[in-house]
């Protein structure tokens, strides 16, 4: 099986979308952010990177210079448990530091393994929200 983490770009997005609405936690609503949304935060305001297992991509990341927030990290369920989102995340929050980031940040929901891997990378929670 042939693994790439890469740069990601707009010709990804459909099959972005694809992962991000296989997610079973932390899930999205279709049509509540769009190509637009993914442009501008890969284009504009910060990077993001998939990885891909034989020309198909299994996950992505996408981190926001601007504000240091992360923006999303997902891996498709039939994709986990092989290290694709530790190796996704340490390749946004290398260059979110290279680019002088404020504090990183993110939000995801309350007892999700989401919470869980982040804890686990070194991520501490500060707060909790009502929204």
């Amino acid at each position: 099986m042939t693994c790439l983490l890469r740069i990601a770009t707009m010709v990804d997005a459909a099959q972005i979308w694809a992962v991000r609405y296989a997610v079973q936690e932390n899930t999205l609503t279709p049509g509540r952010l769009n190509d637009e949304d993914l442009r501008r935060e890969i284009e504009d305001t910060g990077r993001g990177w998939v990885i891909e297992e034989s020309g198909t991509i299994k996950g992505f990341a996408i981190g926001n210079a601007r504000t240091g927030n992360v923006w999303a990290l997902f891996v498709h369920p039939d994709a986990q448990g092989r290290r694709y989102g530790q190796r996704l995340h340490e390749a946004m929050v290398d260059w979110l530091r290279e680019q002088g980031a404020p504090t990183l940040w993110l939000t995801t929901g309350q007892h999700t393994r989401a919470t869980a891997f982040y804890e686990r990378l070194g991520w501490r929670r500060v707060g909790v929200s009502n929204s």
